[in-house]
């Protein structure tokens, strides 16, 4: 099986990527539905606040590699040729797959810029998104904590998302298709 990791800091245009693979047919799990889940599970209030000490909570607990670890099963259970696996935020996440998942692993980093994003995320509204500047440089500050700088700087793929929609999910599109050719499907 081959995982293909879409990583990129929040606001880059990773969930347009992973929906334009998707609609090629390849399945897709996100590593941030675990804490989303868990914020759930205890009762507490969706915001920035709570996913960002649930997700730190995780990793104190159970290591660096939390969240890989309480996903893997749900990715084995897959059993398909490729998988899209949205929201690695380490590289420790990266080696847990490897030695866990799979030793086939290819990383496409959705980059855009911070003011960008900012603007993104401001208009998407999602529970977790940071409403103020400053939660968004203290959220990029986290994520960049756990380490997703580095899983993004050795990125086999590097999609700069500056441009459109159309332009970002052809990309997308055109690298998962060469990924599905690979893996035999």
């Amino acid at each position: 099986m081959k995982l293909i990791v879409v990583v990129g800091m929040p606001g880059s245009g990773k969930s347009t990527c992973i929906e334009a693979m998707k609609s090629l047919g390849l399945p897709v799990v996100c590593m941030g539905d675990v804490v989303r889940e868990e914020v759930r599970r205890r009762g507490l209030e969706p915001s920035p606040q709570s996913f960002a000490e649930v997700a730190q909570d995780l990793r104190r607990r159970y290591g660096p590699a939390a969240i890989a670890m309480l996903i893997a099963e749900k990715i084995r259970s897959l059993n398909a040729p490729a998988i899209v696996v949205d929201g690695v935020r380490s590289l420790d996440e990266v080696e847990y797959f490897r030695r866990n998942v799979s030793e086939n692993i290819v990383i496409v980093a959705v980059h855009a810029s911070p003011r960008t994003r900012f603007e993104r995320l401001r208009r998407r509204g999602r529970e977790d998104d940071p409403r103020t500047w400053e939660e968004f440089v203290e959220r990029d500050m986290r994520e960049l904590g756990w380490g997703i700088g580095s899983v993004i700087a050795l990125a086999d793929y590097m999609i700069v998302n500056e441009g459109g929609l159309v332009e970002l999910r052809e990309r997308c599109r055109s690298i998962a298709e060469a990924m599905m050719r690979d893996s035999g499907r």
